[in-house]
């Protein structure tokens, strides 16, 4: 579903996670909030390396299944190649003949992290078999000597905009870059890295419109930042999009994640994240730890540091590809539609209090608010986790149903009793009669139960899109013919999916986004709050029809005029 696509990573593929931001006074801050985050991880992953992290297990259907792990086990030790054709998920576990999820291996012989400051980038040994993980007062040092080194060396080529191109592009500029044998000793050390951590400039307020909602920085802009960092006159050089973990901060307090999506879904950043910020909260740094860290960082100013720069050779292919991957990011940068709103007026306590399932109903307010706009519905894309099998990803639960449809209708009717004179599904003109509250209550129950059915036949297994790719897959390395319904009209229609969303729950202030996986669709994610519900919804300028302002108004008025619906219900 990933690997095969051609699509540049940012944007199309890798979502951002926003972080709640931090305060930072100095550098020095900055720099030692980023080495708690990478001790966090450290320590998070000694615990997947002793292959000791709890099974989760469902909490709904069947309660107290075992979930797979296997996506929590990748997410630092995997890489995606680029390739002409297809991608490959290149997984370090693999090259030690390691079973994801299986016994206790021997830990690997020592980590680096990949530091990305001003467009440089630098390998940083983490850990090795003999001193073990670096202490936090020596990571903070390190990074500080990176600030400073990226601060006053010359320019270097950015090399990491060539990870934002298409992937069939990217795959030949790669093979390129290997026959010289610096660019290919940099990227092995890229490639074989835990993670990378940008040090980013901070976006401006004003960047891609002003603020929503007062002065400084919002959560869209943010959202931004760690998307696709902004451009290559911004951060879009300060990344490696091909890497699973892209752990970003910058001096004003933001601070997220950027990830690629191939090795696992949002649940696996979504823990790893909450659990580093837990381990961060949790350190207190006291007199001693603070006078070893200026320590550290003399030891580092009279010494070489142990983090080193990348070097590049760019030849005039490489200087050429680089000067056109800057105007195609910063085209796709700016044709980026994105808009983080927060519905404040209720969350999941109301829903759970009117016996409904928040995401259900969050899925049937996203069919109103698209049916008020267009007075029609479109393929949607609900992501529905399948991890109770052995390597289980995510289906499809198609949330465009014939009763979401009837329900929309019936809400969005006018005055006159008349839903207006517009074209349906089939093409033909159609109006609908006044329907009462009562009628409506109905046609909203009966499409609740039919979101709840999709919903359930999907977590168990039961269906439809992961079993019709498994046979067009099949077909396809058989070298048979592909069979005629993947050529079908009707096939390529269902597949063009409007609407692509999905329910990403945390725990903290955080959001995560992605873009739309259509020229003409949206991207939809969503986070139930007890009382409020977070969007991040994602559309691009060039389409014409389509707009995330218009869509957060339309939003608004459906979660109005839902609770006013279910407020007359009898109790």
């Amino acid at each position: 579903m990933y690997l095969n696509v051609r699509l540049p990573l940012p944007v199309h593929s890798n979502p951002g996670y926003v972080l709640p931001p931090r305060c930072f006074r100095s550098a020095q801050d900055m720099a030692r909030f980023a080495a708690r985050m990478v001790s966090g991880i450290l320590q998070h992953k000694e615990v997947l390396d002793r292959k000791e992290l709890p099974v989760e297990r469902a909490a709904s259907r069947e309660k107290g299944q075992p979930l797979c792990m296997a996506q929590y086990y990748r997410l630092l030790s995997s890489y995606r190649s680029p390739g002409a054709d297809r991608d490959v998920l290149v997984s370090r576990l693999e090259s030690r003949g390691e079973r994801e999820g299986g016994r206790s291996t021997p830990p690997p012989p020592g980590e680096h992290v990949i530091v990305a400051c001003k467009q440089k980038l630098y390998c940083l040994p983490v850990s090795s078999p003999g001193q073990g993980a670096a202490s936090e007062d020596e990571l903070t040092a390190e990074l500080l000597a990176v600030m400073r080194d990226a601060a006053s060396s010359p320019r270097c080529p950015p090399v990491g905009l060539l990870t934002a191109e298409r992937r069939d592009t990217w795959a030949a500029l790669r093979q390129h870059l290997y026959n010289d044998e610096r660019n290919a000793r940099s990227l092995k050390l890229i490639e074989k890295s835990l993670l990378m951590v940008c040090l980013d400039e901070p976006l401006p307020p004003s960047f891609n419109g002003p603020p929503r909602g007062g002065a400084g920085r919002d959560e869209t802009n943010m959202a931004h930042q760690m998307i696709h960092g902004g451009g290559s006159a911004a951060n879009s050089a300060n990344r490696w999009f091909d890497l699973t973990v892209q752990l970003v901060v910058s001096p004003d307090g933001a601070c997220g994640v950027c990830y690629e999506h191939s090795a696992a879904e949002g649940v696996a950043v979504v823990q790893l994240a909450e659990d580093v910020l837990r381990r961060v909260d949790a350190t207190v740094a006291g007199v001693a730890g603070a006078a070893g860290a200026a320590a550290g960082v003399a030891a580092a100013e009279g010494g070489p540091a142990r983090a080193s720069r990348l070097d590049w050779a760019a030849d005039q292919t490489v200087e050429h590809a680089l000067r056109q991957a800057a105007v195609h990011i910063d085209t796709l940068v700016e044709d980026l539609d994105l808009y983080v709103y927060r519905y404040l007026e209720y969350g999941k306590n109301f829903i759970k209090s009117c016996r409904v399932s928040p995401d259900a109903y969050i899925q049937l307010s996203l069919q109103l608010a698209y049916y008020r706009m267009y007075r029609r519905l479109v393929a949607t894309y609900e992501s529905a986790s399948t991890r109770r099998y052995l390597l289980g990803r995510v289906d499809c639960i198609r949330s465009a149903t014939a009763e979401a449809l009837a329900w929309a209708a019936a809400m969005c009717q006018d005055e006159t009793g008349s839903e207006g004179d517009e074209e349906s599904l089939l093409g033909k003109k159609v109006t609908f009669s006044l329907h009462t509250a009562e009628e409506r209550l109905m046609l909203f129950e009966a499409a609740i139960k039919k979101q709840t059915e999709i919903m359930v036949d999907n977590i168990t297994g039961q269906g439809i899109d992961v079993h019709l790719l498994g046979l067009r897959e099949m077909a396809r390395e058989l070298g048979e013919p592909v069979p005629e319904i993947f050529k079908d009209e009707a096939y390529r229609t269902a597949n063009h999916f409007g609407l692509s969303t999905s329910q990403v729950a945390t725990s903290l202030e955080s959001v995560m986004g992605y873009g739309p996986v259509v020229p003409d669709g949206y991207g939809a994610s969503y986070n139930p709050k007890p009382d409020c519900i977070v969007f991040c919804l994602s559309a691009f300028k060039s389409c014409e029809h389509t707009s995330t302002a218009r869509f957060a108004r339309s939003l608004e008025e459906s979660l109005g005029a839902m609770r006013q619906l279910l407020g007359a219900r009898a109790p």
